[in-house]
């Protein structure tokens, strides 16, 4: 390994420490989101309901389109931190937990480049490759838990890697219970697992005993089933990897497309693979395919470019340091850095670093709703006339709905998609939503026994719901109408209130 560079490679001090003040400055503007997607409202709520109820949820209460069938909740242990986070801090908690499981990752992170790299400015520039890619999954999401976990695990397998051995199994397996019940990840973490498992028994073979190989595949694997749903869970995880309706419809599962906000994995996951064959260092087989595996996740689903740079990131180290030394000899690395050019880059960067503090200062600490749409004023409308039903919603709606009007109102779908809802019950809510002309619409409302629907603007059978006799407009927004069963408003207390028009904010 190309370990050992010579001391005038280094920069001078005062660059150094520019250049990494620089670096904490881009990655707090790169990670300092403070917009809640769809999601969160749905997981704060589930959360909230398992401390109150003080068990889970094994059928599902909260729909009327799947009342009744199992409910797999793979993420409850995440949904239970973070809706106390959320009990005891409000929006500041959110913000506390969200940053503290960032500072981890990156502390994970940054001891992982360390143990594969020695040249400090190969280190500022890996980590801040790292943060460009995983930016867009520092969110309110629940899968900043096995972006710790990942980090973790790899960090275990690496520093008793240097001593030629393996982590302690009881340790990897410890970590496999916590991850079985925070995501649902856990099942490519094993994955991972096994690589580096079948990569000690080969490089050692007859030295290594099979007893104590076979242990360090079936322990952490077995630790997998403890969770309340047992064998079940791993069915849901095949079951859901299987799911075209999946990559189909929701956007963070389709492929990559070259939009703004992918470009740093393709960058990346470029630099990584020319480094890889640039570098002298020695390429190891497991590290080759887990970077295939990475891409290739990459590649056909956006949610997993973040993974992409976790998996790799010891490769990437390895691998981009050595391209950064040879680059560096080429230059003539003997050339010593002018005062004069020192001290000016290094205010420079400075100046940088403070611009980059302040473009990621918020005007206030607080959770934001974003540009992402929402039907607060729709959802006001029927708190306030204490509207009873069921409703059918679009899919990113359904949390936001669960949040604010459960029990009064029970969805057709939401964001726990393939936990809890049939495929054919999701194919019939897209069908709603894009491909409902021709009476479809009517039909799927009678189907299941919807009282009232949210519209989004758009709706190609807009025109036929406005003309049909049994169901009427009662009230509209900018984003959407909400559309009524004829015979389910007399039901309703009259006159109808009209709330107070009032922007869209968290919660």
């Amino acid at each position: 390994m190309e370990n050992k560079f010579p001391h005038k490679s280094l920069l001078p001090k005062p660059l150094q420490w520019s250049l990494g003040l620089l670096t904490i400055a881009v990655i707090f503007k790169l990670f300092n989101q403070l917009h809640a997607d769809y999601d969160l409202w749905w997981h704060i709520f589930m959360g909230n309901e398992i401390i109150i109820k003080g068990t889970l949820d094994k059928f599902d209460v909260y729909s009327f389109t799947a009342y009744g069938l199992p409910y797999i909740n793979h993420e409850w242990l995440s949904e239970i931190i973070m809706a106390w986070t959320y009990l005891v801090g409000k929006s500041s908690g959110l913000l506390i937990w969200r940053w503290s499981m960032a500072l981890v990752i990156l502390y994970l992170a940054f001891r992982l480049i360390r143990l594969k790299t020695q040249h400090p400015v190969a280190r500022i520039i890996i980590l801040l490759c790292f943060s460009l890619v995983l930016s867009p999954g520092i969110s309110f999401r629940v899968q900043l838990f096995s972006y710790v976990l990942f980090l973790a695990l790899l960090l275990l397998i690496y520093s008793a890697h240097i001593n030629d051995l393996l982590p302690s199994v009881f340790v990897v397996s410890l970590l496999f219970v916590v991850w079985a019940n925070v995501h649902g990840a856990f099942c490519l973490g094993l994955l991972i697992w096994f690589f580096y498992v079948t990569r000690y028994a080969c490089q050692y073979g007859t030295n290594v005993k099979w007893q104590r190989i076979l242990l360090y595949f079936l322990l952490p694997a077995s630790a997998t089933f403890i969770n309340p749903f047992g064998t079940k869970l791993w069915q849901f995880i095949f079951h859901e990897i299987s799911n075209p309706l999946s990559q189909k419809h929701i956007t963070e599962w389709q492929r990559f497309s070259f939009a703004p906000r992918e470009m740093p994995f393709f960058c990346v996951m470029t630099l990584t693979w020319m480094a890889t064959f640039f570098s002298k260092r020695k390429t190891e087989a497991t590290e080759t395919i887990i970077l295939i595996i990475a891409s290739l996740m990459g590649l056909i689903s956006v949610r997993h470019t973040p993974l992409f740079v976790i998996l790799t990131l010891p490769s990437l180290s390895s691998h981009m340091e050595s391209a950064f030394l040879r680059l560096l000899k080429r230059a003539g690395h003997g050339n010593q850095v002018s005062s004069i050019l020192t001290y000016i880059s290094s205010i420079l960067f400075v100046g940088l670093s403070m611009l980059f503090i302040q473009m990621g200062l918020p005007d206030k600490w607080e959770v934001t709703v974003g540009k992402d749409p929402l039907p607060s004023q729709t959802i006001a409308f029927l708190e306030k006339n204490r509207v009873k039903g069921n409703l059918w919603v679009p899919l990113h709606y359904g949390g936001y709905v669960l949040f604010h009007l459960y029990p009064d109102i029970k969805v057709s779908i939401d964001g726990r998609w393939a936990m809890v809802y049939p495929r054919q019950t999701m194919q019939d809510n897209m069908t709603f939503a894009f491909q409902g002309t021709k009476g479809k619409w009517k039909q799927l409302l009678e189907k299941y026994g919807a009282d009232l629907a949210i519209v989004e603007t758009g709706n190609p059978a807009m025109k036929e719901m406005d003309q049909d006799a049994d169901w009427i407009w009662i009230f509209s927004e900018k984003i959407g109408n909400l559309l009524i069963k004829k015979e389910y408003l007399s039901s309703l207390r009259q006159p109808l209130k009209i709330p107070h028009s009032q922007p869209p904010s968290w919660p």
